[in-house]
């Protein structure tokens, strides 16, 4: 008989009103699609269906030591033991480095949903135990609580469950090699226990509710991060077994436990976290005012997951992380994803608060691009990309677009004057307008300037030196837009005659890009590599931003004839490929079709054909420019985005959207489980549909 987890949950929870999808994993093998909670300062908790840690970012209490950066693992996991009657039951599934599954605790679980928490159903012999997980938002604190219902005809007579505390103190990007030398060291008293990490005294903090707990100092060596074989990348790590808390289990009693990064919670309770996070979530939903359905509730959701500050204070600086689990935040991601972030959910201040955060960043006209917080570096953003402070402009327009909010414009207006003058008199060595025709030309082969940013051997695989076309639409489009807020302001700076001759001048050399031949646009035009001079004609999706932007520089008949091109070349159910598979460096599987692709195989397969969801924002923008809000747009924008959506709760992290699709077909998820760009252009196009 199936349990009624949904009714349960309602039953617990008054406050639970909307839908909560319900997901009944295999028995047959283990579940290893995912699921995210995120703390709003860098932190998360991350892990699979089945329990089993696939990755090495999986962990139960993964925290930013310096929010939003630096994170590290600080509980990776827990193990449960149920014993009825005497007879023990194994509630845990691992993988080890022998090709062994043990135990094997996905066999018994009976149902799972993510929301409003992470909840197991595990069935034994009719009994029935659930585990629910919630990470407190603000804070580096997870609870975990586990509620008992026996089968009423056949109750057990003696029920205990014990559940064991596993560690591996590290940066969230390596791994843990255990040595019978190391310790962690620890003091417990009544209902706690305190490990310590490291040096610096960075402290697990564990606690709960009722029972006993028994310390431990053993290693338990060789776990396995399939994920990470996959990858091509180092796939074991030992954890470090500190001990154990065991209690009797009541019926319809909550036992539950708690986990912290260096302050104990004085009294766990995870029925109470759960209520806390269920008011949280209510609220998001209330404030993006959407209709109430399953796909609109878990996108709100999702859009909050990428939104980090320092502290949980709205004061704080608002930054954007890339994607889960292990990118970093990203001013890239913050301009493309916050409209559909924060303006489509209507959390317009958080829009203001991103832009000023990115903006107070800027150095000789540049935006910064990623944060690198990797054992490598000391840590910073990088600079250098082109295109990021375009797409501030981008983001700029749709804030004033959505909002009318003239004064938030006219405090932006100087900043972005400022760096086109940047722009213009190339305080950046390697970015400069080409006085000549107005565009902007790229110097430097080793450079990466736009999105298609990967690199083997430090050379850039998909080349942007030169006149790349998504710069140059970009570059025209914050011209445009620039004039226009300043028109809008009837400001009287005399930089704007400036901009309004060079807009004319880019205007008009934007039909530089046309190819007559293929009836679509070149991708770079003035290469600024190699002894070619010619233009490179690969087709690929860059081209459609010079039909998706605001202001645009090209004929309506050429901006269909582009369409044609990316809807018969590059369009696939799951997004845009990064080139055509008439091509002959077309990569259409992820890893070049390797099955433990290392990362060099999986770069030259990045943007050499694997198809990104976020163009698919671009690609509907192009057909409302091109052939206006028409029935029959509105429907194709409709089916566009459905594959999508039927992503969000069937594969890969569910409730979230994938960064990267195979561009050849069964298109199967690949990269990142939760992308910020992905989720935020779906989000505003599923905005758009609804308040239309």
């Amino acid at each position: 008989m199936t349990f009624g987890l949904i009714s349960w949950l309602k039953s617990k929870y008054a406050d639970l009103n909307y839908e909560v999808p319900l997901w009944y994993p295999s028995r047959e093998q283990p579940d290893h699609r995912e699921w995210l909670l995120t703390n709003g300062l860098g932190g998360y908790s991350c892990g699979t269906v089945s329990g089993a840690h696939t990755r090495r970012y999986h962990g139960l209490l993964v925290s930013a030591l310096d929010p939003p950066h630096d994170r590290h693992v600080i509980l990776s996991q827990v193990d449960e033991l149920l014993t009825l009657n005497g007879t023990v039951h194994q509630l845990a599934t691992n993988h080890w480095a022998s090709g062994v599954v043990s135990p094997t605790g996905y066999k018994q679980i009976e149902s799972f949903t993510m929301l409003p928490a992470p909840t197991w159903v595990y069935e034994i012999n009719g009994n029935y135990l659930i585990k629910e997980c919630s990470l407190t938002w603000g804070t580096n604190e997870i609870h975990i609580g586990y509620t008992w219902l026996p089968d009423m005809d056949n109750p057990p007579d003696d029920v205990r469950l014990s559940v064991r505390f596993l560690t591996g103190f590290r940066k969230f990007h390596e791994k843990v090699s255990g040595s019978s030398d190391d310790r962690y060291p620890q003091f417990v008293s009544p209902n706690h226990s305190v490990i310590i990490l490291n040096e610096s005294a960075k402290r697990l903090c564990l606690t709960w509710n009722k029972g006993e707990y028994e310390s431990q100092k053993q290693w338990w060596w060789d776990y396995h991060w399939p994920e990470e074989t996959a990858r091509g990348l180092p796939d074991c790590e030992d954890l470090f077994f500190v001990g154990s808390v065991s209690t009797t289990l009541d019926a319809n009693q909550q036992f539950s436990i708690g986990a912290s990064l260096d302050r104990p919670i004085e009294k766990p309770d995870c029925h109470q976290a759960v209520e806390t996070a269920l008011k949280r979530q209510r609220g998001l939903l209330k404030q993006a005012n959407l209709p109430r359905t399953q796909a609109a509730n878990l996108l709100v959701f999702a859009c909050d997951q990428f939104l980090v500050g320092k502290t949980a204070s709205e004061e704080s600086e608002l930054s954007v992380m890339e994607g889960y689990p292990w990118f970093s935040e990203s001013g890239r991601a913050a301009m493309i994803s916050m409209p559909g972030l924060t303006m489509a959910t209507r959390r317009f201040d958080d829009g203001k608060r991103i832009l000023r955060n990115y903006v107070s960043k800027i150095k000789n006209g540049l935006l910064p691009n990623r944060y690198i917080e990797d054992s490598k570096s000391p840590g910073g953003f990088e600079y250098g990309a082109a295109d990021i402070t375009l797409w501030w402009a981008w983001a700029l327009y749709q804030y004033h677009k959505t909002t009318k909010d003239l004064e938030f414009v006219q405090e932006q207006l100087p900043h972005l004057i400022e760096a086109a003058g940047h722009y213009i008199h190339g305080s950046n060595k390697h970015i400069k307008v080409d006085p000549t025709d107005g565009l902007l030309k790229c110097s430097g082969v080793h450079q990466e300037f736009t999105w298609m940013d990967t690199k083997v051997a430090d050379f850039p695989i998909t080349p942007r030196a030169g006149k790349a076309v998504e710069i140059s639409a970009l570059w025209y489009n914050y011209l445009e837009t620039v004039i226009f807020f300043a028109r809008s302001l009837s400001s009287t700076d005399g930089s704007i005659t400036e901009l309004e001759n060079l807009a004319t001048l880019a205007r008009q050399s934007m039909q530089k890009f046309w190819n007559a031949d293929r009836q679509c646009l070149f991708d770079v035009i003035n290469p600024g590599y190699g002894s070619s001079t010619l233009p490179e004609q690969s087709i690929r999706p860059n081209q459609l931003l010079a039909v998706s932007l605001p202001y645009r520089a090209l004929t309506t008949a050429q901006e269909k004839s582009i369409l044609l091109a990316i809807e018969s070349e590059l369009l696939t159910p799951m997004g845009v490929r990064t080139l055509t598979a008439m091509d002959p460096a077309y990569q259409g599987v992820y890893g070049c079709g390797f099955v433990h692709a290392d990362q060099y195989h999986r770069d030259l397969s990045y943007h050499q054909g694997m198809a990104w969801p976020w163009f698919l924002g671009a690609y509907c923008d192009a057909l409302i420019n091109v052939f206006g809000l028409l029935p029959e747009t509105t429907a194709r924008i409709n089916l566009v985005m459905q594959p999508l959506l039927s992503h969000l709760v069937e594969e890969a992290g569910l409730g979230s959207i994938s960064e990267i699709f195979d561009g050849s077909r069964p298109h199967l998820p690949r990269g990142s489980i939760a992308q910020a760009w992905s989720v935020a252009e779906v989000m505003r196009f599923l905005s758009w549909q609804n308040r239309r």
